[in-house]
């Protein structure tokens, strides 16, 4: 069989991420094919150093075989990113899940844990169309009853992001009480992105092992919720190449429910 590696990027975790997946993916498929792994080496938004790519390639679990050279080399897998669900079929999942959890212990998460992205995407920065994946304190505060109405009342509502806490407090106070003393947040610091104590790597363990994870329109959480294997939830209209298409066990969520529409609650805003 041929020996296929993914590599040659540099961009962000989730989305190199997200390309190795596609190479792992395709081999399953393609009898012809061995995925053989090529480590992290470098990775954008303040990981790009050996210290925190040794604890990237480290925390993923990915096996990696030091003699094993490939002879065909992608950056990532077009035909996967194009059409996601012919690829990522029960067999695939489960392999990629028992990777996952073969170096750390099992566990799942009851709450829901919901990703915000912050950092590089600000609706003001034009840069590569970035601004389009931004969404809004708003837009959170219109997506959270309808994934909390099915759900326990019981699970704390964790938002990972980054930033301050002001900067999403109006996420708090747009919610009824019963709601907003649920919140819970666990922010990074784009300033030591990798050196605080609710880094990536932490945020990333929680989106997997959470009962509930709604994601933010980025590759971080695109690759999280092809690992978590309860209830995930898509945003609508993520232009991201390879980050397009919704997985045939994920819902679809947008912010066409607001607190008036939430019979459940019977309290004032």
């Amino acid at each position: 069989r041929r020996r296929l590696t993914i590599k040659g990027k540099t961009d962000g975790f989730g989305c190199q991420l997200n390309a190795k997946l596609s190479g792992i993916a395709f081999c399953f498929d393609n009898s012809r094919y061995e995925y053989v792994h090529t480590p992290f080496t470098a990775v954008s938004h303040g990981w790009g150093s050996k210290e925190n790519t040794k604890r990237i390639n480290d925390f993923l679990g990915i096996p990696y075989r030091h003699n094993a050279r490939a002879n065909v080399s992608h950056r990532f897998m077009t035909k996967v990113f194009n059409n996601p669900n012919k690829f990522y079929t029960d067999e695939v999942l489960y392999h990629l899940r028992n990777m996952f959890w073969s170096n750390k212990k099992y566990e799942s998460l009851e709450q829901i844990t919901i990703h915000i992205r912050r950092g590089d995407i600000q609706p003001h920065r034009r840069d590569g169309g970035r601004f389009l994946r931004y969404q809004s304190n708003d837009w959170y505060t219109k997506i959270i009853p309808k994934v909390v109405r099915d759900h326990p009342d019981s699970y704390p509502i964790v938002i990972h992001s980054e930033g301050d806490v002001e900067q999403f407090q109006s996420i708090k106070d747009k919610c009824p009480s019963s709601i907003s003393e649920r919140i819970i947040f666990k922010l990074g610091k784009q300033s030591d992105p990798s050196g605080c104590k609710h880094d990536m790597l932490s945020a990333f363990y929680e989106m997997v092992a959470s009962k509930v994870f709604v994601q933010s329109k980025s590759g971080l959480s695109y690759t999280a919720g092809i690992f978590n294997d309860n209830a995930v939830y898509m945003p609508l209209g993520n232009t991201a190449m390879g980050q397009k298409k919704k997985l045939w066990f994920w819902k679809e969520i947008n912010a066409d429910i607001e607190w008036s529409d939430y019979n459940l609650l019977n309290e004032p805003v």
